[in-house]
């Protein structure tokens, strides 16, 4: 297999397509730096790819395997290696969900673990139910948030994002009854919804900007901006302190120039895609 003769072959296909190399790398789910690594010859397309790049290249995978249209493959042949991709794919598949059914039972011991050794120890030291309570809440507010994409993967952020956003509030207010203390709910609240609005809102930009990570990444660090005036702003008229300083205005610049330094890459990239 010539792996310089296929990336030769991907990029000409790419291009009668009229594709970027981003907007290749976003339809089949990869960074646009696998797609130059393919193109160069560097590496070579997962298996469980094959299928739906020759679709979308418009050219069968028996082609896209010898590099070059009109390969002499029979039918037994190209049925052949379509079933070998599927079998493939299917058997990546299987690895995947049981890789995270394992780490989904390990996350779970492991919080349930935490839960009874404190449950144990506090009352086995203190001899009645004290500050235990805050590792069990903080377990199964773990648990409830982090599972979703544990199990599912990439399409289980939707369903970590919604628990967080549904179930923060009131584990704070849990926390807050525990110990007593008014503050946590004043500053809490409106914290936690700014947080919850950032987290949204880089979701959104992963979903409108899929193989962009560079660009997800500039504009993620300029959301941090707002982000952080914001909490200042609240943790100042919660405990009466200066809501700006000089380290504020040196983190906002520093994040200004990171995110800057990511566009100009990101930009290049796409210049030599093309």
């Amino acid at each position: 297999m010539n792996q310089i003769k296929i990336g030769t072959f991907i990029k000409e296909l790419r291009k009668e397509k009229g594709l970027t190399q981003e907007q290749l790398a976003e339809i089949l789910n990869v960074s646009g730096r696998t797609v130059s690594r393919w193109e160069t010859g560097t590496n070579i397309p997962d298996i469980s790819l094959l299928a739906s790049m020759a679709d979308t290249l418009g050219v069968n995978t028996s082609e896209l395997l010898n590099g070059e249209r009109g390969n002499t493959f029979s039918e037994d042949v190209e049925k052949a290696v379509d079933n070998a991709l599927s079998y493939g794919e299917n058997v990546a598949t299987r690895k995947l969900v049981s890789f995270r059914n394992v780490v989904m039972i390990s996350f779970s011991a492991v919080l349930l673990m935490g839960i009874i050794v404190c449950f144990i120890c506090d009352v086995a030291i203190s001899g009645a139910f004290t500050w235990s309570r805050y590792s069990i809440s903080s377990c199964m507010y773990a648990w409830i948030v982090f599972m979703p994409v544990i199990t599912y993967g990439n399409k289980g952020v939707f369903g970590t994002l919604t628990a967080f956003s549904i179930f923060t509030i009131p584990f704070l207010y849990v926390i807050r009854l525990i110990v007593g203390n008014g503050m946590i709910m004043r500053i809490g609240i409106w914290a936690s919804l700014i947080t919850i609005a950032y987290a949204w809102c880089v979701y959104l930009i992963c979903r409108n900007m899929k193989g962009r990570k560079l660009r997800v990444w500039a504009f993620s660090l300029l959301l941090l901006i707002p982000l952080d005036i914001a909490l200042n702003v609240i943790v100042s008229k919660a405990v009466s302190v200066q809501a700006f300083d000089v380290w504020d205005a040196l983190a906002i610049g520093i994040i200004h120039i990171f995110a800057l330094i990511l566009l100009g890459i990101d930009y290049i990239r796409e210049r030599k895609s093309q």
